[in-house]
């Protein structure tokens, strides 16, 4: 009876070959998870940016973060955007309008930092910069209620070399 099978050698070619293939293959793989974070996060950008001036638009100028006219804690920015707001800022986890919380929601959910995976927003004072502020642990977005600008906290540069919490 003949015995039929590959030979040690053979494998070991075959070994090797899947070898170098995957050598050649897994590089490029891992620039393109670097690269679909990078449009993640603009893109998450331009919504929240997007919805921010909306809110502003339809309370009279003022962005999310005030209430009456005065400062709120962080955690009312979140619920202003995902629930529903009156003219004057106070907010409510409905996301169904109804008398006297008319406006939004602007978004579903407050979207997720593409890198460290965090939805949570910080406050940054107007005078500071983003880059002073970006740590990448503390929260997902870095925000100044004061000019409704949002940024990335997240350090380090892209592949195009530009600064995350600079998108």
């Amino acid at each position: 009876m003949k015995n039929k099978g590959f030979t040690l050698v053979e494998l070991i070619i075959v070994v090797t070959i899947l070898g170098i293939m995957a050598a050649i293959v897994i590089p490029t793989f891992q620039g393109n998870v670097a690269t679909a974070k990078e449009s993640a996060s603009k893109t998450n950008l331009m919504t929240m940016r997007t919805q921010l001036e909306l809110y502003k638009l339809q309370h009279n100028g003022v962005p999310p973060g005030y209430v009456n006219g005065a400062g709120a804690p962080i955690a009312t920015v979140p619920l202003q955007l995902i629930g529903t707001t009156t003219v004057t800022g106070q907010a409510s986890p409905n996301t169904v309008p109804s008398a006297p919380f008319l406006y939004g929601p602007y978004l579903k959910k407050i979207p997720q930092n593409p890198f460290n995976k965090l939805s949570t927003i910080a406050y940054v004072a107007e005078a500071t910069a983003f880059s002073v502020a970006a740590d990448g642990t503390s929260s997902g977005w870095l925000y100044k209620k004061e000019t409704a600008e949002i940024a990335m906290n997240w350090t380090g540069t892209d592949s195009e070399g530009v600064n995350y919490y600079d998108y």
